[in-house]
Order: structure tokens, then C-alpha cells, then sequence
């Protein structure tokens, strides 16, 4: 979902921030508390001294919390893309969460099994098993996920 879309759907509230920063952090509303009530999700940010630095940041999260938590049918691995170049991505990459949310899924649809997503956007399974512990919150909900079907922990 682009993240106008995302933010169109989300209730906002602004909150004051904690913590160092000043005047400016402590006595304005520049925390930003996104809640998406159909997932039951809230992400609140509150590390800048911008309300729209920190909107854009709990977007971002929300993105990635929706990408950990939502499974859906996945798509033909004919129109999959791998996002990132030469079997690498960032996590800063706008794509990333979008890519984590196919490959759980692909996961997911073959019983905690990774080599079918490592194969859809052709790449190794060491390779996809390295970018999905760039973020430790994928490890854990992959690893949750492979417990259910009574698999091992990734190696990595």
C-alpha cells in the first residue's frame, strides 16, 4: 500500500514527546501515534522534533508491522521483482518491506519452507536467509512462523 493510502487509513493523534530535545520536544504535539484499527496496530514516533519527521517515520514502521503480521495469497512468481541489486537490499530501501511481506508469504503458503521464496526472486537461499536477518522483528515472526509447521530455525 503507498503510504498516502496507508495514512488515509490510519487514525492519527499527536502526543508530547519524552526526553531530551528542549522546549520545542517537551511542551509541543510533535509525536505522531498512527493506529490502523482492521490489524489492531499503533506505532507511535517521537525521536524527531518534527511532527511530519516523525509522521513519516511511524509510517515506515506501520509498513513493516503490516508486512510481519498480514498474510495474504501470493502472487505468481512471474510477477515478483526482487527490489534490491546483485542479491543485496537495504532495509532503508522503500521496497524492503513490500519484498519481506511477499517473501512471508510465499513462506508461509509452503509451510515455513524458504527455499520457494529464495527461488521466486531468484536468489540463494544463503543469500535471502542473510537479508532476512537485517531485521531482527523478521527473524523472530519467520521463526514463529517455521515453529507452527514444525521446522528448525534458520541456520544462518
Amino acid at each position: 500500500m503507498p503510504l498516502n493510502e496507508l495514512l488515509r487509513a490510519c487514525t492519527i493523534k499527536g502526543f508530547q514527546g519524552s526526553g531530551p530535545g528542549g522546549q520545542h520536544r517537551n511542551k509541543t504535539n510533535t509525536g505522531v501515534c498512527l493506529k490502523l484499527n482492521p490489524y489492531n496496530l499503533e506505532i507511535k514516533s517521537s525521536e524527531s522534533r518534527s511532527a511530519s519527521e516523525n509522521k513519516t517515520h511511524a509510517l515506515h514502521r506501520m509498513q513493516m508491522a503490516l508486512a510481519l503480521e498480514v498474510r495474504e495469497e501470493p502472487l505468481p512468481a512471474e510477477k515478483l521483482r526482487f527490489p534490491g541489486s546483485q542479491g543485496r537490499i537495504q532495509t532503508s530501501n522503500p521496497l524492503f518491506p513490500l519484498f519481506i511481506a511477499q517473501v512471508l508469504d510465499i513462506v508461509y503458503a509452503n509451510k515455513g519452507d524458504t527455499k520457494p521464496a529464495a527461488k521466486a526472486f531468484d536468489l540463494s537461499p544463503t543469500a535471502l536467509t542473510k537479508i532476512l536477518h537485517l531485521n531482527k522483528s523478521v527473524v523472530e515472526r519467520l521463526r514463529i512462523m517455521r515453529e507452527s509447521f514444525g521446522k528448525p530455525k534458520l541456520r544462518m
